[in-house]
């Protein structure tokens, strides 16, 4: 299981609030949850089953070396993150797009980050 902060919070962005329950002690769990307890009700936290981020290969786009020299793209490998979108509509939830995240392979815990890309997937 993992547990992180939800919304805009301070501690929401570059995975500080994250606690990977297989990764720490059961002293560190205990404190997460705890944490998530004394904040709740007005910053909330998520509590879901965590999946690995899948390895696979995708293009990356790398600068021309030299002034005016065209980008190119080559395969390389890393890890893929989907971040489903939903928004209220009518009362219920409706899927509103996917976000996927792809960095290097030896990223632990994939989030925003300067050597990772953002990529658009169309919902069908």
């Amino acid at each position: 299981m993992i547990i992180k902060i939800s919304g805009f919070h301070e501690t929401a962005w570059g995975a500080r609030s994250v606690v990977l329950g297989s990764d720490g002690s059961r002293e560190d769990w205990q404190t997460g949850i705890e944490r998530a307890l004394s904040l709740a009700p007005t910053h909330l936290h998520v509590l879901q089953e965590y999946r690995k981020p899948l390895r696979v290969q995708h293009p990356v786009y790398r600068r021309g070396a030299g002034d005016g020299a065209p980008a190119t793209a080559s395969p390389e490998a890393g890890r893929l993150r989907l971040c489903p979108y939903f928004f209220n509509h009518d009362g219920g939830a409706k899927l509103g797009g996917v976000l996927a995240t792809f960095c290097p392979p030896d990223k632990k815990i994939i989030h925003g980050m300067q050597d990772a890309a953002l990529l658009p997937c169309r919902v069908v």
